[in-house]
């Protein structure tokens, strides 16, 4: 048996809503858009472009070393799939579809897989060389310009989503901006080998994801 007083409270609640407009792309393309060329200018200034990129860009030449340009297509393509699923899990009826998923799986597993053909060609010791070679300084620039870029998004985009999962929705928005400091870096590291791709590029991304994790629980309730 309803209350006599609930259309009073049903009438007295309507009065405070305010429309809300739908989450326009925007902001998450002005994210993207920042962060890469912040990523970029950092790693050129700081490091240096490769000699194969330097190559395509000062002269519109593409440098025999086609594994240089193959590994920034790759991690631009992580990049675009991780915005592309941070997009669709914004809203509350958002769902990570059976091709989002399963493009991100085939990305890891073609990556894991060359490795280990590397390594069993190759040997695990000649498979992991160049790991001790700076990888520790190449493996902290993604993870942190990964979390700057994070906050980037938080500030022009992020925080304007509603996601039914908070977790989900943290890991990949970290996982993406992490994604995007990768494609800037590769622009200057010219370690190719399957091993430092998995263990120094991805393993950052893969480790702001767990942190966009927790504290996603935290920043997308509401």
């Amino acid at each position: 048996m309803s209350n006599k007083n609930t259309p009073d409270l049903i009438e007295t609640l309507s009065q405070s809503v305010n429309p809300v407009a739908p989450l326009g792309r925007r902001g998450l393309w002005l994210w993207v858009g920042l962060s890469l060329l912040a990523g970029i200018t950092y790693v050129l200034t700081a490091y240096g472009a490769r000699p194969e990129m330097r190559l395509l860009f000062s002269e519109g030449r593409v440098a025999d070393n086609l594994s240089a340009y193959a590994k920034t297509t790759f991690f631009i393509g992580l990049a675009a799939l991780a915005v592309w699923q941070v997009q669709a899990t914004a809203r509350p009826e958002g769902r990570l579809t059976r091709v989002q998923t399963g493009l991100l799986g085939l990305g890891l597993i073609a990556l894991l897989t060359l490795t280990g053909i590397d390594m069993a060609v190759s040997g695990l010791s000649s498979a992991l060389t160049g790991l001790s070679d700076g990888a520790p300084g190449c493996f902290l620039t993604i993870l942190v310009g990964g979390m700057v870029g994070l906050g980037v998004g938080w500030a022009v985009w992020l925080r304007q989503a509603a996601p039914g999962n908070p977790a989900l929705f943290g890991a990949l928005s970290a996982f993406a901006a992490s994604a995007l400091m990768t494609v800037a870096y590769t622009l200057h590291c010219d370690h190719d080998a399957p091993a430092y791709l998995l263990l120094i590029y991805l393993a950052p991304n893969l480790v702001a994801a767990l942190i966009g994790s927790l504290i996603g629980r935290a920043l997308f309730r509401w």
